[in-house]
C-alpha cells in the first residue's frame, strides 16, 4: 500500500509562496496606477509610457540576473527585490505630478520585480515534485492570483476612502512582510540544488522559441491588465475590481482543479486550447457592454490563463538542465515581461487613436501568434508528461 503524498504547501515551499503573496500585494496594487496618472492629467499614451517604464527596467535587469542567479543564490535576490519594492511604494507619497520622479520610481519597481520574482519562481521550480510539476506550480501561482483579486478591489476602496497615499503606504507595508518571510528562508535550501560552474549562457532552440511564445502571451495579457482599468472607467462598466475579481476567482479555482492536467495528458494537449481561450477572452472585451459581460469575459480569461501559464512554465522546466534553470527562468520571465511592456506602449497608442474596443480586438490576435509558434518547438508534440533532462 503506497504512502499518501506529502502536501505541496509545506516547509520552505510554503514560506516562499507566502513571500510571493505579500510581494505581489504591492505589485497588484499598482494596477491602479493608471487611475493616478489620469488624475494627474495624463492620457492613454502617458499611461502606457508610465506603466511601460517599469517593464523596460525589468527587461534590462533580467540578463544580469540570469547570469548571476545560478551562482549567487535566490535568497539575496529576493531580499534585495523586496526591500527596494517597499521603498519605491513609500516614495510615491512624494510624487504629485507626471515627471522624472514618477518614471524613476517605475524603473526602481521594475528592477525590484525582476530580482524578487525571478528568485521566487526559480525556487518554486526547484522544489516542485517532478511528477506533480504543473500542479505544484499552479498552486504556487495562486499566491499571485489572489493578489490580483484582492489588491485592485480593496485598493480601489482604500483610494475612495483615504486617497492614493493610503494605498502606497499599505503596499509598502505588505512588501515589508514579504521581506521578513524571505529572511526566514534557509540559505542552503535556496542554493543546494545548483551547479555553480561559470559556464556561458547556453540555452537550446526550444527554450528560445518558448520565450517568443511567452512574449506573444505577454502582449495579450499586458493589453488586458494595463488598460482594463481605464476602459472600465471610460465605458461606465462599474468598478475595476469586478473584472479582476472574476478573473482571479476563476483562475484560482482552475489552478486548484485543473492546473495539473498536463502532468497526465501532455503539455501540448493543454497549451493549444488554452491559447485559443485567451484569444477569445481578450477579443470579447471589445464587445463587453455591461458588468455581467465584463465579469463573464474576466472568468474566461481566468480559466485560460490559470491553466496556460503554469503549463508553459512546467514545460520550460521539463526541457531545462538544472544547472541552467535560473537563466532559463530569467529568459522565460523576461520574454513574458517584454510582451507586457510592449503592450503598454503599442496598445496604449492604439487605444489613444481608435479607442479601447478595437484595441482589445487586435490584442486578441496575440495568443494566436503564440499558437502558431507552438508547432515549431522541437519535441513539443512528444511532451506528454514531461521528460526532465536533469
Amino acid at each position: 500500500m503506497s504512502s499518501p503524498r506529502p502536501p505541496l504547501l509545506s516547509g520552505p515551499f510554503l514560506r516562499v509562496t507566502l513571500a510571493n503573496f505579500f510581494f505581489f500585494l504591492n505589485f497588484a496594487a499598482f494596477f491602479l496606477l493608471p487611475l493616478r496618472v489620469k488624475e494627474m492629467g495624463g492620457n492613454e499614451s502617458v499611461v502606457g509610457a508610465v506603466m511601460g517604464a517599469g517593464g523596460l527596467a525589468t527587461l534590462f535587469s533580467l540578463p544580469a540576473i540570469g547570469l548571476f542567479i545560478d551562482r549567487a543564490g535566490r535568497r539575496r535576490f529576493l531580499l534585495a527585490g523586496a526591500a527596494c519594492m517597499a521603498v519605491a511604494a513609500a516614495l510615491y507619497l512624494f510624487v504629485d505630478r507626471i515627471g522624472p520622479a514618477l518614471f524613476a520610481l517605475r524603473v526602481l519597481q521594475g528592477a525590484s520585480f525582476a530580482l524578487a520574482f525571478t528568485a521566487t519562481t526559480t525556487f518554486a521550480a526547484e522544489l516542485a515534485p517532478r511528477d506533480r510539476r504543473a500542479q505544484a506550480l499552479g498552486v504556487f501561482g495562486i499566491s499571485t492570483l489572489l493578489t490580483h483579486a484582492l489588491a485592485p478591489g480593496l485598493g480601489e476602496e482604500l483610494v475612495r476612502r483615504a486617497g492614493f497615499d493610503a494605498l502606497f503606504v499599505t503596499a509598502s507595508v505588505c512588501t515589508c512582510v514579504s521581506l521578513a518571510l524571505a529572511l526566514a528562508l534557509p540559505r542552503d535550501a535556496l542554493r543546494s540544488a545548483h551547479d555553480r560552474r561559470r559556464d556561458s549562457w547556453r540555452l537550446d532552440r526550444a527554450q528560445w522559441l518558448l520565450a517568443v511564445v511567452m512574449a506573444f502571451c505577454g502582449l495579450g495579457f499586458g493589453a488586458v491588465v494595463t488598460f482594463v482599468p481605464t476602459f472600465v472607467q471610460s465605458a461606465g462598466l462599474g468598478r475595476v475590481g469586478f473584472f479582476y475579481f472574476s478573473y482571479t476567482l476563476t483562475a484560482i479555482l482552475t489552478r486548484l482543479v485543473g492546473a495539473g492536467v498536463s502532468d497526465s495528458f501532455g503539455r501540448r494537449n493543454v497549451i493549444i486550447p488554452t491559447l485559443v481561450g485567451l484569444a477569445v477572452a481578450i477579443a470579447l472585451l471589445s464587445v463587453a457592454s455591461n458588468v455581467v459581460a465584463l465579469m463573464l469575459t474576466g472568468a474566461l480569461f481566468g480559466v485560460a490563463q490559470g491553466i496556460n501559464y503554469p503549463t508553459l512554465h512546467a514545460y520550460l522546466i521539463d526541457i531545462t538542465p538544472e544547472a541552467h534553470l535560473g537563466r532559463a527562468q530569467a529568459l522565460f520571465n523576461g520574454a513574458f515581461n517584454l510582451g507586457v511592456t510592449s503592450a503598454a506602449f503599442v496598445f496604449g497608442a492604439v487605444a489613444n487613436e481608435v479607442g479601447h474596443r478595437p484595441m482589445f480586438l487586435v490584442a486578441g490576435a496575440m495568443p494566436l501568434g503564440a499558437l502558431a509558434l507552438i508547432y515549431l518547438i522541437p519535441g513539443m508534440g512528444r511532451a506528454a508528461t514531461g521528460s526532465p533532462v536533469r
